[in-house]
């Protein structure tokens, strides 16, 4: 028994051979950091999902936004000193980029049929936030779905304060009056 151990010692600090205690320490460091992921993805993911769906619009886009904000968040994970708020700009990005490339496609394509709803009942405050740019659509639904300040928004939708607090008093006049009608 003592021979072996002296065989393992030996393998171990035997020149040219590669010490195999950092990588299990790398290895184990890496399970545990995406066990941490896991759970994060499991706790946040419908949240951020229902975040884009009110952004977008719809369930499909809204899930392919939020997975691919996971994918970054994933592979910078050990780096993100806050994820909640990475995730969150990154969502909001991605969302807004969706919407940039859907008005662009529009653009280029002719109309062949009316849209399909998805419910046969109207839903009006939904009807009221499409009508709103995405840009006051993303400080609409991060002020009053995700209970984000002002400041918090300016730093999620890259804008000064003052800008978010117009934007957001623009878009709730608004609102007002597409319900109103």
């Amino acid at each position: 028994m003592e021979g072996s151990k002296h065989a393992v010692d030996a393998a171990v600090t035997a020149p040219g051979r590669v010490d195999p205690l950092p990588l299990v320490a790398t290895a184990t460091a890496a399970a545990g950091a995406d066990v941490e992921f896991s759970a994060f993805y499991r706790a946040e993911y419908e949240r951020f999902v229902r975040v884009a769906f009110l952004i977008v619009g719809t369930t499909e886009v809204a899930e392919e936004v939020v997975q691919e904000a996971f994918v970054r968040l994933h592979g910078r994970w050990s780096r993100v000193a806050n994820p909640t708020s990475y995730l969150r700009t990154s969502v909001v990005n991605g969302c807004r980029d969706t919407i940039r490339r859907r008005v662009r496609w529009r653009l280029r394509e002719p109309v062949l049929a009316a849209p399909a709803t998805t419910s046969d009942e109207p839903d009006e405050l939904f009807d009221a936030l499409a009508r709103l740019t995405p840009r006051q659509r993303a400080v609409v639904v991060l002020r009053f779905y995700d209970g984000l300040q002002e400041a918090e928004i300016a730093e999620v939708v890259g804008m000064k304060v003052g800008t978010v607090k117009s934007t957001l008093h623009r878009s709730i006049e608004q609102l007002r009056k597409e319900i109103e009608r």
